[in-house]
């Protein structure tokens, strides 16, 4: 992907949507503006093929006009749209998610605290949560993680292509893996009614999987990030609204572009090749402000206020989570042993204590 061309085909189409959802909030008609852009792009496109020497110019201008287009056509019902979320709502995507809360009421949790939080983490579920808890996520900045989000399915997707390291390292295998992956991470996304951030992942996951099986063709992160938004926006440009898919592609910006430069000030050794706790402890510090750079502007414009111990949530809270849920996907899927049911309550009892311990420092 040479002189980053994903970038320059992604910018222009996200401002071209985001300036078409603006002029939809002030109240400009979307018939007409449909037209307009479709016209603007209509032209750029006949100069391109024409050949004229402008392409630096008329390309992006013709993209730009696609991205008004995608959004204003839709609001106008000219393009069709939120098909993931249907297939959440379908009668398949219910039934899964009913079955996954019912083997974790029959899982036998001895704690009343861990059922009710392993259904809102990992099916959005979070009916069964007492004021209490939703009050100690809030105040201790980690209401992120009662809303389905990349994190969820990251987690989700590195333990099980753990688990699929069994079928070996060969290129059939890896193909087979990468396959199932993709599989397990698309339907999972759909049983959880395919909200923008989950969406946002499973795209990520998928480019990653191919990148992985294409080697000789260069491709960096922020490659992958500008690509998936460019499709996420142009199968649902409605979604650009959502602070869920704003606030995930902004984390994914400052995880991308901030966090390693952070991590490259940490001082290096000669015994740089050994475990340094120390280094996690930075690493995780910075991926945490990382994401709060970039995300704080929209969280206070949005809500009116910031976390304080955010870091102190994401170096306590955040490794006990990673922990929780693929114990907890182990658990149910082996269908609930004595021994992980309770290293599960254990995980769930401490996450809700070091939260409350947290939201207390700031009551």
């Amino acid at each position: 992907m040479e002189n980053h061309l994903p970038i320059r085909i992604s910018i222009p189409f996200v401002a071209g949507v985001g300036l078409a959802a603006w002029l939809a909030s002030v109240g400009t008609s979307m018939g007409v503006l449909s037209l307009v852009v479709l016209s603007v792009a209509l032209l750029s496109l006949a100069g391109l093929v024409a050949g004229r020497r402008c392409d630096r110019i008329l390309l992006p201008l013709m993209l730009f006009a696609l991205g008004m287009f995608c959004l204003s056509a839709r609001s106008a019902d000219l393009l069709g749209g939120g098909f993931l979320d249907a297939a959440g709502n379908s009668g398949v995507g219910k039934k899964a998610i009913t079955a996954v809360r019912e083997m974790i009421v029959s899982a036998g949790f001895a704690h009343e605290e861990t059922g009710p939080l392993l259904r809102a983490l990992m099916t959005g579920d979070r009916s069964g949560l007492d004021r209490g808890t939703v009050a100690a996520f809030r105040r201790s900045g980690a209401s992120h993680l009662l809303a389905l989000s990349g994190l969820h399915l990251g987690v989700i997707a590195v333990f099980l292509n753990a688990l699929l390291s069994v079928l070996g390292n060969g290129r059939p295998a890896r193909i087979v893996r990468s396959g199932l992956l993709v599989l397990f991470c698309a339907a999972y996304t759909i049983a959880c009614g395919a909200s923008p951030s989950l969406v946002r992942a499973l795209l990520f996951i998928i480019l990653q999987q191919f990148a992985a099986h294409c080697p000789g063709r260069r491709s960096t992160s922020a490659d992958r990030l500008c690509i998936a938004a460019t499709v996420q926006l142009a199968l649902d440009p409605g979604s650009i609204t959502s602070p869920a898919f704003q606030l995930s592609y902004l984390a994914m910006l400052g995880i991308i572009v901030i966090a390693p430069r952070l991590q490259d000030w940490y001082p290096t050794t000669a015994l740089s090749y050994r475990f340094d706790p120390f280094f996690a402890v930075w690493k995780a510090a910075g991926l945490a402000l990382s994401c709060q750079l970039t995300t704080a502007p929209l969280v206070w414009l949005r809500f009116g206020s910031l976390p304080r111990y955010f870091l102190l949530t994401n170096l306590f809270a955040m490794p006990v989570c990673e922990a929780l849920l693929p114990v907890a996907i182990l658990t149910l899927l082996l269908g609930s042993p004595t021994l992980l049911v309770r290293l599960t309550d254990w995980l769930a009892t401490l996450l809700l204590q070091i939260l409350e311990i947290i939201a207390g420092l700031s009551s």
